[in-house]
């Protein structure tokens, strides 16, 4: 107990484990002697590659029943959030500096007042459709928009989005269509594996994503007004009126001239990105191809740029063996992909066909191949495409700051160093009920997945090479969905999402501002009962540097039933939150968004 009191400050990073850590080596001191008998030893591999040895004591039957208490709490708050009914909002005013909003700081705040322009998010509907539970990656989209006048009013929109699955599925009350990571009926029933069968593994609910284009500031040669651009992955972009929120269709179909570039059933990544120097918006088209030329199955992406009248400038297509991604970054000169190693698994083929199993068995990581990065050239299309190999496996989910200088590359990228599809947020389907904090800790019993937290790890490749030159973990909580000033260009800061908690890490709780280069950061925490989203960074009008602005994220209250935009000022994080204005209601969590400056539709 000694040892590991002195140990304590040198091997755990700052969380809320360590922080737990050093009290209860002082505890063991004084009692538990036979715990310490029990004590299994563990190597650890320092960052300079040396080892030492810590104790993994077992816990006290307090620790235990605490530790049953917080997982109890932690599944009671996701399930209040993630199940919670979702209905259409049609816009109304909310007075900034009404009764319900709380001030802390009324100077900082009357200057956010003074921002215009529109707050798109885009999430999930209620994971609960009749009487099952859908993976919160299937759920039907739930689009909000929040307007701000630069006055002191908001105006709030919600809608469900209204794709042809999920206006079918809302009118008959029911899952018809079973997707990848969920089911139409239990699969240890002769009727129910059945009803699996005959149940299409398309799910486009179009419920991740929410991204301008055209830019409200151009005028185009086709006079094409700006929509709002709604996406899943795996799915079709889908065309929103950016004032009503209403489905104006399918992208293709919105702007016809798009259908000689997207045959027909053409699937996209959900993620976009912008080119704010060139005002081009860049979408990645994604087709899995099996079996493939090795019968091992490969991954093909098509990168497309328009400018504001929809019109392509530029494509480059690339194919690669068997890999998964969600998110991609765009630098100056290159498309970046993280290349997530994965592997078929064909004897579950005929499984998932049948109805015998779920689209996740299909496939899994590959964790004996170590990622690599992918770098496609954006200009050139003659010139070479990159395959840049790392030290070590990775499935890098999202990406922070990604961009050229001085003949380098940096990638900031959220890293599970683990990782097995199917239970992702807790989402237990065999049980049909959520378990977050197993999902987070060891995994779900029924799909055996080891889900350890997301970590920050700073890549920089040498662009004359193309080899890693340095790769750093960067010493702050597990963090993940983080927001930034502006693709393409150097950036000092990034807020995140935190996932840190004594066990497990998700739902996340806290919001993470970070110095990319003197990796100091800032921890807010939401604490229990609260579930908070991604956050959104908005700059000043005349911004004097790159944190110069305010930063906003929802934070869901499981206990008061009730969502808040909770409102900081960058430049004193530290602080905490200048405002927390209540929104009325409780919806379901939301994951991306994006903000529109001067844009008031």
């Amino acid at each position: 107990a000694s040892s590991l009191l002195n140990d304590a400050d040198a091997f755990l990073q700052p969380s809320s484990s360590a922080r737990a850590f050093r009290p209860r080596a002082l505890a063991l001191l004084e009692s538990d002697v036979d715990l310490l008998e029990e004590a299994t030893p563990t190597m650890v591999e320092e960052q300079d590659g040396s080892e030492r040895m810590i104790m993994d004591i077992p816990p006290t039957p307090t620790e235990m029943a605490e530790k049953r208490a917080r997982a109890q709490k932690a599944k009671e708050t996701w399930s209040t959030i993630a199940l919670c009914a979702t209905s259409n909002s049609k816009r109304k005013e909310i007075p900034l500096n009404g009764e319900s909003t709380v001030i802390k700081n009324q100077k900082l705040f009357n200057e956010f007042c003074t921002i215009k322009g529109t707050y798109f998010m885009n999430g999930l509907a209620s994971c609960e459709i009749g009487d099952r539970l859908v993976h919160p990656f299937e759920a039907h989209g739930h689009i909000k928009s929040l307007v701000f006048d630069g006055k002191g009013k908001m105006h709030y929109t919600s809608n469900i989005v209204d794709t042809p699955l999920t206006k079918k599925e809302r009118t008959q009350n029911k899952i018809i269509n079973r997707g990848v990571m969920s089911t139409v009926a239990d699969l240890n029933s002769p009727w129910g594996i059945v009803q699996n069968a005959l149940s299409s593994s398309e799910r486009d609910t179009a419920n991740l994503t929410a991204d301008l284009w055209p830019p409200p500031s151009t005028k185009n040669l086709d006079g094409i007004e700006p929509m709002l651009l709604v996406c899943t992955d795996n799915g079709e972009p889908y065309a929103l009126d950016p004032k009503t929120l209403e489905v104006m269709g399918r992208l293709v179909d919105v702007v016809p001239k798009l259908q000689s570039l997207f045959p027909e059933g053409s699937k996209f990544i959900a993620h976009t990105r912008y080119d704010e120097k060139r005002n081009k918006f860049v979408m990645c088209r994604h087709e899995m191809i099996i079996p493939g030329e090795d019968g091992k199955g490969q991954t093909q992406m098509e990168f497309f740029e328009f400018d504001d009248n929809f019109d392509v400038v530029s494509r480059r297509e690339f194919t690669t063996r068997f890999m998964v991604f969600h998110d991609w970054a765009l630098t100056e000169n290159y498309y970046v992909v993280p290349k997530n190693p994965a592997y078929l698994r064909w004897g579950n083929i005929a499984k998932f066909v049948l109805g015998l199993s779920l689209g996740t068995d299909v496939f899994a990581m590959e964790e004996e191949t170590n990622g690599e990065f992918i770098l496609i050239p954006r200009h050139d299309p003659s010139e070479d495409v990159h395959e840049v190999p790392t030290d070590a496996f990775f499935n890098c989910f999202h990406f922070g700051p990604v961009f050229e200088q001085n003949n380098e590359l940096v990638i900031n990228g959220c890293i599970f160093d683990s990782y097995t599809f199917g239970g992702e947020m807790g989402f237990d389907g065999e049980n049909q009920q959520f378990s977050p904090i197993e999902w987070g800790s060891t995994g779900l019993a029924s799909n055996g997945a080891q889900s350890p937290p997301p970590r920050l790890d700073q890549f920089t490749i040498d662009t004359e090479t193309f080899r890693v030159k340095r790769k750093e973990r960067v010493p702050v909580i597990p963090v993940d969905m983080p927001i930034f000033n502006g693709d393409t260009k150097p950036c000092k800061y990034s807020y995140f999402l935190g996932a840190s908690r004594p066990e497990g890490w998700f739902p996340f709780r806290q919001i993470v501002k970070l110095n990319l280069n003197t990796h100091e950061s800032i921890v807010y925490d939401a604490g229990d009962d609260q579930v908070v989203s991604e956050p959104m960074f908005v700059p000043r009008q005349n911004p004097t540097d790159e944190d110069d602005g305010f930063v906003m994220s929802f934070v869901h209250d499981a206990l008061s039933k009730n969502a808040k935009l909770v409102v900081w000022e960058s430049r004193s994080f530290q602080e905490g939150p200048i405002a927390e204005c209540s929104m009325g209601e409780l919806f379901p969590w939301t994951v991306h968004g994006s903000f529109c400056q001067d844009y008031n539709p």
